[in-house]
């Protein structure tokens, strides 16, 4: 009896299922990261110039966080997740962001 408690026999399916969930959950899009990304580039083209010295900054955070956002909806299309009320507001946010991000750059 005492086996079974300290997890020595029989143990072996639960944390295999443990790990197989914690893979699953590594690969589910998460848009937080996208999201402050394009928070800080809508930051930098609202108070820096967009082409001046800035453009340094915001070009590699722009091209990564679109990259970052092609990666999450590639994950989204392959685990097709539920997402909630508030994962549905970021992810809006986001491409909100990215299109507000490109109008400023391209009427500069």
């Amino acid at each position: 009896m005492a086996a079974p408690e300290d997890g020595t026999a029989g143990g072996g399916a639960p944390e295999g299922g443990a790990s197989e969930s914690g893979t699953a959950d590594a690969e589910k899009p998460s848009w937080y990261l996208t999201s402050l990304l394009v928070a800080i580039v809508c930051a930098v083209l609202r108070f820096g110039g967009v082409w001046s010295w800035w453009a340094i900054l915001w070009a590699p955070l722009l091209l990564f966080t679109v990259a970052l956002g092609v990666h999450d909806w590639r994950l989204m299309a392959r685990h097709r997740p539920r997402l909630g009320a508030y994962e549905w507001f970021v992810l809006v946010t986001a491409h909100l962001g990215v299109a507000v991000a490109g109008a400023r750059i391209v009427t500069g």
